[in-house]
């Protein structure tokens, strides 16, 4: 299924002029289908739905091969606002971390948690792409 969902989600729709109910449902696919891939800790499947500003600076390999410690659950788009090509997701999930080794040598777990994450989602040549955003620097490679 979910092959058939993130195949669909991006068709080239370049020469299709989409309405505004059709160009949610298609970004709705996008993010459930970015999402079961993150639940699966696919992170191969996860970079595709990356926008091509990121993708184009950084390796698959690279970004396949990170580890991360924290496991995601039930994902669940809370909302969605488009304003033209650009659309800001809040997606509902519960997420626990096990053993994350800090900086001082102190193993860190973090309970499962129920949270709201904010997402931004880039309409590119028909197809949605979620943005990369660093936390760290607080800033994306696109711009727009």
């Amino acid at each position: 299924m979910f092959l058939a969902i993130s195949g669909c989600a991006t068709v080239n729709r370049q020469s299709v002029e989409m309405t505004g109910a059709e160009k949610e449902v298609l970004l709705k696919q996008r993010v459930m289908a970015m999402w079961i891939a993150q639940v699966a800790g696919d992170r191969e499947m996860m970079y595709d739905f990356y926008d091509p500003f990121y993708r184009a600076r950084a390796s698959k390999k690279v970004f396949a091969g990170k580890s991360i410690p924290i496991r995601y659950y039930n994902p669940e788009i809370a909302s969605v606002d488009i304003k033209g090509n650009v659309a800001d997701v809040s997606v509902k999930m519960e997420y626990e971390i096990k053993d994350i080794m800090a900086p001082s040598g102190k193993l860190l777990s973090q309970a499962m948690t129920k949270t709201v994450t904010k997402e931004k989602w880039l309409f590119i040549d028909g197809t949605w792409y979620r943005e990369y955003y660093d936390p760290f620097t607080e800033s994306s490679i696109a711009d727009y």
